[in-house]
């Protein structure tokens, strides 16, 4: 094991743990970063996408030497029903070229660098290592602070200051109280297939250059009207195929992510994306999709919680937010090392950088999309099920006049919903991508 005391000890090696634990090595505080996984990004996945801003904060210049798919250039949305899409989407070139705006990664190879930056830093990493349980120890007449690990060896690992970056699941964070049980109405779960394809073939089916990348968000008949999402990101040789939802809708529902999975890849829109690709991988994720009324207490006297484990996701942001928060408990750890102090007092300054954080903000300011989609759980299959008649109406040639069509038209939004429900059902399927 080496020593058995550290500055700090992170569990998780994933973006958020793997922040911390770099910037609290480059500032010499002694770190141990523990994974359970044979090795960082083993056993999880993402939508494939990080962002350039979040990212430069942490590693300045990180795309000259991180292993990077694709520079994205082009955001598309698709409406989908079951023959059918509407398409809304921007390309722009220059985020082709820097400082550009955010990169597709295979999560097991980014991962797995970004825990090397922490070993060059001086971190010890962990691999194939379990914490069973938290340590606490005495600070004061009736105070106690966390001091340390118990790994499932019974081997006692002690620290100044422990930061928790367990991910969605977030047990220990559970078992010493400062998080919730959890429930199923606050996950999604998400399964993704990797299916590789040629570079060039790629490149050409989707009309791009070298390097260049794209993904393609789907709502609406992917997830059959429970809340969630599909989506496509391309790589350099593979293309990654997702889908999923929230965890209750999908219970309640019967539907299985697999299954959605496979139905999707019989779309005729996606099964022509990825025609004669060859599935290399399936891959799974649990997504704390809480919101800002659900994020637990952060913070007490020794310890931190980041990234997931602190439902620290703001729609598309999750990455993003979960490095940002490593580095913000990083910076927060080692102004406690320097005070002596690791008071639930003194780490409050994590909390306060997080109320300043764009992510958390975005969470407060858009509390009510969670509680219209509550309200509504079909409103994204009925929007796509509403713009894909009137789209098809409008494309149709007939021997209508104009008026005659107009109103035909509008009969087939009636038909479905009260229009301005439907308004309101875009409104929210435009937040609801962004943010929620």
């Amino acid at each position: 094991m080496g020593h058995d005391r550290y500055d700090v000890i992170i569990v998780g090696a994933g973006p958020a743990g793997s922040s911390a634990a770099k910037i609290c090595a480059d500032h010499n505080l002694s770190v141990a970063l523990i994974e359970k996984g044979r090795f960082p990004g083993s056993k999880n996945m993402f939508g494939d996408t990080i962002y350039r801003a979040a990212t430069e904060e942490i590693i300045p210049g990180f795309w000259e030497e991180a292993p990077i798919e694709r520079k994205v250039i082009r955001e598309t949305l698709y409406f989908m029903e079951a023959d059918s899409f509407v398409e809304m989407g921007f390309t722009s070139f220059k985020f082709a070229k820097p400082p550009y705006n955010t990169f597709t990664v295979i999560r097991s190879r980014f991962d797995r660098w970004l825990a090397g930056l922490t070993e060059k830093a001086g971190a010890h990493l962990m691999n194939s290592t379990l914490v069973e349980d938290i340590l606490f120890e005495k600070d004061g007449p009736g105070s106690k602070k966390v001091g340390g690990v118990i790994l499932e060896d019974g081997t006692r690992i002690y620290s100044d200051i422990v930061i928790l970056a367990e991910g969605a699941m977030a047990d220990l964070a559970q078992e010493i109280g400062l998080r919730k049980k959890i429930s199923t109405d606050i996950l999604s779960v998400y399964v993704k297939e990797l299916i590789a394809l040629p570079r060039e073939i790629i490149e050409d089916r989707f009309n791009l250059e070298k390097d260049e990348g794209m993904n393609i968000g789907m709502v609406g008949f992917p997830t059959a009207g429970a809340i969630g999402k599909a989506g496509i990101w391309l790589n350099k040789d593979t293309i990654s195929l997702i889908v999923g939802g929230h965890l209750n809708h999908l219970i309640k529902n019967g539907l299985n992510p697999y299954q959605l999975l496979c139905r999707l890849k019989e779309h005729p829109a996606v099964k022509r994306l990825i025609d004669g690709g060859e599935t290399v991988q399936y891959m799974g994720k649990i997504i704390p999709k809480g919101g800002y009324d659900r994020i637990p207490e952060l913070y007490d006297n020794g310890i931190m919680i980041v990234g997931d484990a602190g439902m620290l996701v703001s729609g598309r942001h999750g990455t993003d937010a979960a490095m940002l928060s490593g580095k913000y408990a990083a910076e927060t750890a080692i102004q406690a090392k320097a005070k002596g102090d690791f008071s639930k007092k003194t780490l409050s300054a994590y909390q306060t950088k997080i109320n300043y954080s764009f992510f958390l903000n975005n969470l407060k300011i858009n509390r009510k999309s969670s509680d219209y989609y509550k309200k509504y759980p079909d409103a994204d299959f009925l929007i796509s099920k509403t713009l894909n008649k009137l789209v098809y109406e409008f494309f149709t040639e007939g021997n209508l006049t104009q008026e005659e069509k107009f109103k035909m038209m509008l009969e087939k939004v009636k038909s479905i919903q009260p229009i301005f429900k439907s308004l309101k059902d875009f409104y929210h399927a435009v937040l609801n991508w962004r943010i929620y």
